[in-house]
C-alpha cells in the first residue's frame, strides 16, 4: 500500500471542518432555584419562619436593651423578590450586568418577600428602626425608595435607605449607623456578607464555614438568615477569581466542586 493511502485518513481529518464546542448556556444551571423561590409553598414556609424569628428575636432585644434600637436588613432576596430579573436571565440566557440590572431596578417591579413589610412595621411600630442597607448602587436610590414605599415598608429617606457608593462591603455602613448612636441588636440577609461581624467579605468557602460555625449561636439569635439558591458570593467563593473565567470555566469550576456519591 502506497504512502499516499496511509496518509488519505489524516489528510481527510484534517481537512474536515472542526466540530465547534457548544456554547456553555451557564444561566439555565439556575432554573431549579428560580422556578422553587417562585413556585414552592417550602420557598414561602421558610420567608414567613424567617420573619417569625427576627420578630421574636427583636422583641428579646427589646426587653434586654434600652437606647436607639436598630435592624439593619438587607434588600434583595431578603426584603424583596427579584426572581423575576433571574427568570429573564435565564429565558433570554443573558448574563449578569450593571445595565439591565439597573433598567430591571429602575422598573420598580420588585415585590415584597412573604412577611417582609410585616416584620419592618413590627419594629417600627416598637420603637425600633429599620435601616436598609442594600449593594444596590445608590445611582439607583430614588426608584429604590419609591419601590418600598409602593410594596409597604415604612419610614424610608435618606437616613434609613444605604445604598453602595464606594465599596460592596457593608461594614463601614454598619460602623456609620452605630456611630449614630443606634445599637444594631438585629441583622436580615441573604448573604453571609450582610453580616459584616463574620468577616467573610473576599473569602473563600473554606473561610466562611469557618465564620459560619464559629458564630453558630448568633444564627436565629442576632443573624437571620433567608433562603437564596440563585446566587451569592458563595458562588465566586467557589474558587480564587471566579469572576474572571468565562462560562465555560465557571461551569467546570462548578462541576468540579460537586461532592458525588462512587455509585457504590
Amino acid at each position: 500500500m502506497n504512502r499516499f493511502v496511509l496518509a488519505l485518513p489524516l489528510l481527510l481529518a484534517a481537512a474536515a471542518p472542526q466540530a465547534k464546542t457548544a456554547p456553555v448556556d451557564l444561566q439555565s444551571q439556575n432554573t431549579q432555584a428560580v422556578l422553587w423561590m417562585q413556585d414552592s409553598g417550602e420557598y414561602r414556609a421558610l420567608c414567613y419562619q424567617a420573619f417569625n424569628l427576627a420578630k421574636l428575636a427583636f422583641d428579646q432585644a427589646l426587653a434586654n436593651h434600652q437606647g436607639k434600637l436598630a435592624v439593619m436588613v438587607d434588600l434583595d432576596e431578603t426584603m424583596l423578590d427579584n426572581s423575576p430579573y433571574s427568570a429573564w436571565q435565564i429565558l433570554g440566557q443573558q448574563p449578569y450586568s450593571d445595565k439591565s440590572w439597573d433598567t430591571w431596578v429602575n422598573s420598580i417591579q420588585t415585590a415584597a418577600l412573604p412577611g417582609a413589610v410585616d416584620f419592618a412595621n413590627h419594629v417600627t411600630l416598637a420603637g425600633g428602626t429599620v435601616f436598609y442597607v442594600s449593594n444596590r448602587s445608590a445611582r439607583t436610590f430614588d426608584a429604590t425608595a419609591k419601590n418600598l414605599v409602593q410594596a409597604g415598608f415604612p419610614r424610608v429617606d435618606r437616613d434609613t435607605l444605604r445604598l453602595k457608593t464606594t465599596t460592596s462591603d457593608k461594614a463601614s455602613r454598619l460602623a456609620a449607623i452605630q456611630a449614630q448612636g443606634y445599637q444594631v441588636v438585629l441583622m436580615l440577609g441573604d448573604n453571609l456578607n450582610d453580616f459584616p461581624e463574620l468577616g467573610t467579605y473576599h473569602q473563600q468557602n473554606a473561610e466562611r464555614e469557618l465564620a459560619v460555625d464559629a458564630h453558630q449561636a448568633d444564627f436565629g439569635n442576632r443573624f437571620i438568615l433567608l433562603p437564596n439558591p440563585s446566587y451569592g458570593d458563595w458562588e465566586p467563593g467557589l474558587g480564587k477569581d471566579y469572576y474572571q473565567l468565562n462560562d465555560a470555566g465557571k461551569a467546570r469550576l462548578r462541576q468540579r466542586s460537586l461532592r458525588s456519591w462512587s455509585g457504590k
